[in-house]
């Protein structure tokens, strides 16, 4: 595409969404919209996943061993848990380590007094891959019962319930997002169309005198990108400045979750800012081919 035809394809873009400025004015607003729900929801989901990462290092499955294993029995069970797949990790825990633990953990040391270390229970404390992954982790565990295994400790209900609402969020925003995108390409065409309907002579003169069908649609197509694009911008902006501004309200007026971290606006919006702009330019791109498609068979 040389520049001179470049000029006037980005022109005549130009011109058409000046000419229809009402209606370009609300395909932009509708793109915003929709493009809007998705960074919200891209925000949510990306936190609930790096919360779920948190989860992960923090919650683990911890398998206490009898006492009377023996240290080959214990490189036995190791290797075993080792071998279960989405197990990322496992660490041995003493009878002296576990005690020192139990001492952190209570304040009133004199209970502890007189009380030999093995009297805890050693342990394997084992990190999971995915939290998805957890019962499937506790069951193939149980399945080592015979090797030494005194007790198993899990807690998944903080995870589930992660998991749902992040399922919940994912699923809802798809659907949200399917039904926006619809009405945005919807619009987006009836604004592209009224240009071409505008322009119908020009357009036969122009098929009749040997102008290929793209020299004709491109002028339609960067419209409708650029009606994209410009709505991307505003989520985009807004979400910019933002972020930052919830994410500190939500830490700072929220007790219940003083421990959760959420990503820093950096890791968010590395990803975000193309996907918005990349949504942006397809949803313009879609209606504006719409719209130019059927203008073309003369």
């Amino acid at each position: 595409m040389t520049f001179r035809r470049s000029r006037y394809f980005f022109g005549e873009a130009f011109a058409g969404i000046i000419r229809n400025r009402l209606m370009s004015v609300a395909s932009i607003l509708t793109v915003a919209s929709c493009l809007m729900i998705v960074s919200v929801f891209y925000s949510l989901v990306t936190n609930i996943d790096y919360f779920l990462q948190q989860l992960e290092e923090d919650i683990g499955i911890a398998v206490f061993i009898d006492n009377d294993v023996s240290a080959h029995g214990l490189e036995e069970l190791y290797e075993a848990i080792l071998q279960i797949d989405n197990v990322m990790s496992v660490r041995f825990v003493s009878h002296e380590e576990a005690f020192a633990i139990v001492s952190e953990q209570h304040e009133d040391q004199t209970i502890l007094e007189g009380l030999p270390p093995d009297t805890f229970n050693r342990s394997f404390n084992i990190e999971i891959g995915d939290l998805r992954y957890h019962d499937d982790v506790v069951v193939a565990l149980e399945e080592l019962w015979d090797l030494g295994i005194y007790n198993i400790r899990q807690n998944q209900t903080i995870a589930n319930m992660v998991i749902a609402i992040s399922d919940m969020i994912r699923w809802s925003s798809t659907i949200l997002i399917g039904i926006l995108a619809v009405v945005s390409i919807i619009i987006i065409t009836n604004t592209i169309r009224i240009t071409v309907n505008a322009r119908q002579n020009d357009i036969n003169i122009m098929k009749y005198i040997g102008a290929t069908d793209w020299f004709i649609r491109w002028p339609f197509v960067i419209e409708g990108i650029l009606i994209g694009v410009i709505g991307a911008l505003f989520p985009v902006g807004i979400m910019l400045f933002g972020y930052v501004r919830v994410v500190n309200w939500v830490q700072t007026n929220t007790a219940v979750i003083e421990f959760v971290r959420f990503r820093a606006a950096n890791e968010v919006f590395i990803m975000l800012f193309p996907i918005i702009i990349g949504l942006g330019a397809l949803i313009g791109t879609i209606g504006s081919g719409t719209s130019i498609r059927r203008h073309l068979h003369v």
